[in-house]
């Protein structure tokens, strides 16, 4: 009886350790993506569904990061920056149970007997359509958007704190409130493969849909195959509440120069 006792006291603690260390980060970065310079290198990109996408930024992923690099206490002399791959036995699920179907089953066997399908996990399937139009995959390894939500899901979601649909329904939610493509337009920096864009004006423009909080976001920049440099990225910070825009902790410029190109898609 002791056995059993300390047996399930070591897995109460070894389940609230890894709670822990799923939510010990200091912010998000909602990451968006224009789709021009992905697509704009030589490796090229693929459509999925062999249907274009529209022109608009597209999320990339919402990651836990850390204010400042830390010693990571699973490899002996490396730091980490962020957190990843928090758990790896919660993987992405698109069940179709849905929340009143899962309480009758927790209900009548309990709650860790139906884990699998919790509601969290359970209503992924209700934002696909959501999901495919604002969170798409233009690689060419994969044409499946699922491949690309679970890679995201198993390497930043599990750290998050937040179930699945929470994840990823915050991440929609904040892609919805931050108009990027709008900003830009509204400020005259249209897509073009010939116009070149001041950094300093961008940045401004991009702040707009921010509420003209410049400290809240960072940009970075790609090399297109003609060897320009484009806008690629926004980050955009976030509280770990998932819906509060915070400053940036780490201010940066990824690979941009005083003037940069916005191009089609």
């Amino acid at each position: 009886m002791a056995l059993n006792h300390h047996s399930s006291l070591a897995v109460l603690l070894l389940a609230l350790a890894a709670a822990c260390a799923a939510t010990d980060f200091d912010f998000f970065y909602l990451v968006q993506q224009w789709p021009g310079p992905y697509c704009d290198t030589e490796a090229g990109c693929c459509f999925p569904g062999d249907e274009k996408p529209a022109a608009d930024f597209g999320i990339h992923g919402l990651w836990p990061n850390y204010a400042a690099c830390r010693p990571d206490a699973a490899t002996p002399n490396r730091t980490s920056c962020w957190p990843d791959f928090c758990n790896a036995t919660d993987t992405l699920n698109l069940s179709l149970v849905s929340v009143s179907e899962w309480t009758s089953l927790k209900l009548s066997h309990g709650s860790a007997s139906v884990m699998a399908t919790r509601p969290s996990n359970a209503q992924i399937k209700g934002m696909e359509a959501d999901l495919r139009r604002s969170w798409g995959t233009l690689s060419c390894k994969s044409k499946d958007a699922t491949d690309f939500w679970s890679h995201e899901w198993s390497r930043h979601g599990t750290c998050s704190g937040m179930g699945q649909h929470a994840y990823f329904r915050s991440a929609l939610d904040l892609k919805a409130r931050l108009d990027l493509t709008g900003a830009l337009l509204d400020a005259g920096i249209v897509p073009s493969d010939e116009a070149e864009y001041c950094l300093d004006r961008v940045r401004a423009a991009v702040a707009a849909a921010t509420g003209g909080a410049a400290p809240m976001l960072e940009l970075e920049c790609n090399r297109s195959a003609r060897n320009e440099t484009q806008l690629y990225q926004v980050y955009v910070c976030v509280d770990p509440d998932g819906r509060t825009l915070v400053h940036c902790p780490l201010p940066a410029q990824r690979g941009c120069t005083d003037m940069i190109k916005f191009p089609p898609f």
